[in-house]
């Protein structure tokens, strides 16, 4: 029932496994019914359902859906022999939104500005908004993240487009304290084995959560499986152009006991 249209893909063979390559296919987005409520760590037992490696902690509620869509994924990739399906496991699932959020939050502003010379130049983050960049910013629109925004278009050698650009590519990676979905119990991470195709060259590397192999993740079966299918069993990304392998669980109904709104 949930198969691919293996006729539009090209088989590909390293490391004596097979992977099915297919077209770039169309995206989306998906913002509705997005869990926001925080669990309490302690109600969060470790998943042990098919694709389970180490003690990833998710919400009760979620683990049998979770169970059933990995089931889907792993038992059709050996149907067809495709290593990226086969290989599919939950990566990570609760984490908490706390001081190491903020902390990561800044890394990566940095790390942004660092690695697009021709975007920024040798403009550097304003140090005296470090701080800030770690603190609870909340979700977009909210007063506190859209004057952290507005700081830092004021800045010395920023500008309205400078934090734009900025934030695009930010904001498409990792979010600020006070907004993390995966706090909530209700989401994961996949990973999973993919291949990529430069100059005729294949080169074959786990996706790791990464953003910058998504566009490969996207043409790999696992994740043009899950792009067309996770909503049919009750799971998907906010944009499966930037984080295919990122599933919420979007028929989320009981928040975890003391849990945080």
């Amino acid at each position: 029932m949930y198969e691919l249209p293996l006729e539009k893909a090209e088989r590909k063979t390293t490391n004596g496994h097979q992977y099915y390559v297919f077209p770039a296919p169309p995206h989306h987005t998906n913002q509705v019914d997005r869990p926001t409520v925080y669990a309490d760590v302690k109600s969060l037992p470790p998943y042990t359902g098919k694709g389970s490696k180490g003690t990833v902690r998710m919400h009760p509620e979620v683990m049998a859906p979770a169970n059933v869509l990995l089931s889907a994924l792993i038992d059709y990739g050996t149907k067809i022999n495709d290593w990226s399906m086969q290989s599919a496991y939950i990566h990570n699932g609760y984490r908490p939104d706390d001081a190491t959020q903020g902390y990561h939050y800044l890394r990566i502003i940095k790390k942004t500005i660092a690695e697009n010379p021709k975007i920024f130049g040798t403009t550097t983050f304003p140090s005296n908004l470090e701080a800030d960049a770690q603190s609870v910013l909340g979700k977009r629109g909210e007063p506190r993240r859209e004057a952290f925004r507005k700081n830092v278009v004021e800045s010395p050698g920023w500008n309205q487009k400078l934090a734009d650009q900025l934030f695009w590519i930010v904001d498409r990676t990792y979010a600020p304290q006070g907004f993390n979905p995966h706090a909530t119990g209700f989401v994961f991470d996949l990973d999973f084995s993919i291949i990529s195709i430069i100059k005729g060259k294949i080169y074959e590397t786990m996706l790791g959560t990464s953003t910058a192999l998504n566009g490969w993740a996207l043409q790999s079966a696992a994740g043009l499986w899950l792009n067309t299918y996770a909503t049919k069993f009750g799971f998907d990304s906010y944009d499966t152009s930037i984080e295919v392998f990122h599933q919420e669980y979007r028929n989320w109904k009981t928040p975890s006991p003391g849990a945080k709104p």
